[in-house]
């Protein structure tokens, strides 16, 4: 089977929430992996080498036939898809799915880059792996994709959405692609319904009341790794509780175990200045207003 749906991004954008979202409803087939980010792993090194990149390496599918197993499980679905949040960055990409598939119909969240890039440091400093504060990580970024770190560490880069758009606007036409900013999520309810019309299939009432891959400070590294690690305890739990309970109840555990902190007021102004071009060339090609991600 060849999937005719792909979420492109971006990163730390409420994309990991939407996949599931999509995932309850029983006309829509997601890959299990769902960042195998096939159609852009020749922009890859053979394996990453930033502190725990290694699942993320391990995840990349990097061959035709590895990728289309993925959905060999996907025969009587309407919709089957996949979540590589790194699709809009590469934007060669564009070309590569249309060559997969010219009727596959796509969609893109796009968070103010400021807030995703600080959301993305805090995922890596909310699992153990980022040792620098904010302002010596963005100084680092670009050593850092030099020696082979994930996109995920690509902190400022990662935000750069307007090429990304503008491509995937010229290979698909904007019938074939929705573009969603992260504030829509707040009505996910709404966002559901127009993207279950859009892929032309029943639009469905789904439980959104978890949120996934939620970043923030772990208040108690303890505690947050009790949670979010294997360990005997929870296996010995496993048999007491149904699967969907026991996965609810644990996202919602792992995020009561975190706490939010802000950017320096500062290290946001030179944020906002570097992607102002980039944030009004974007808006241009949306025809939305992103003052406010510049305020």
């Amino acid at each position: 089977m060849i999937p005719n749906f792909f979420i492109i991004g971006s990163a730390k954008a409420g994309t990991s929430s939407l996949q599931q979202y999509l995932s309850q409803h029983p006309q829509v087939f997601m890959s299990a992996i769902k960042e195998p980010h096939y159609l852009c792993a020749e922009h890859f090194p053979p394996k990453f080498t930033g502190p725990g990149d290694e699942g993320f390496s391990e995840h990349i599918t990097r061959t035709r036939e590895q990728y289309l197993s993925l959905f060999a499980k996907a025969d009587g679905y309407r919709v089957i898809g996949e979540a590589s949040v790194y699709y809009l960055s590469f934007p060669s990409t564009a070309q590569r799915i249309k060559e997969l598939n010219p009727a596959a119909k796509l969609v893109a969240v796009l968070r103010n880059p400021v807030d995703r890039a600080f959301s993305a440091y805090l995922h890596t400093v909310r699992d153990g792996r980022e040792t620098l504060t904010f302002e010596e990580a963005l100084a680092a970024e670009p050593d850092r994709k030099q020696r082979g770190y994930q996109p995920l560490w690509w902190y400022r880069e990662i935000g750069l959405y307007s090429k990304g758009v503008a491509e995937y606007l010229r290979v698909f036409g904007p019938d074939q692609i929705k573009v969603y900013l992260y504030e829509d999520l707040k009505n996910i309810a709404r966002v559901l319904h127009e993207i279950f019309h859009f892929m032309g299939i029943e639009p469905l009432t789904i439980d959104t009341s978890i949120r996934y891959n939620v970043s923030g400070i772990p208040k108690s590294r303890f505690l947050y790794t009790f949670f979010a690690q294997p360990n005997w305890f929870k296996n010995a739990l496993k048999p007491l509780f149904p699967t969907a309970l026991r996965q609810r109840l644990g996202h919602r555990a792992k995020a009561l175990t975190l706490r939010k902190v802000e950017m320096r007021p500062e290290t946001k102004r030179e944020l906002q200045e570097y992607y102002r071009d980039d944030i009004l060339a974007l808006q241009e090609l949306l025809h939305r207003d992103l003052s406010h991600w510049l305020t």
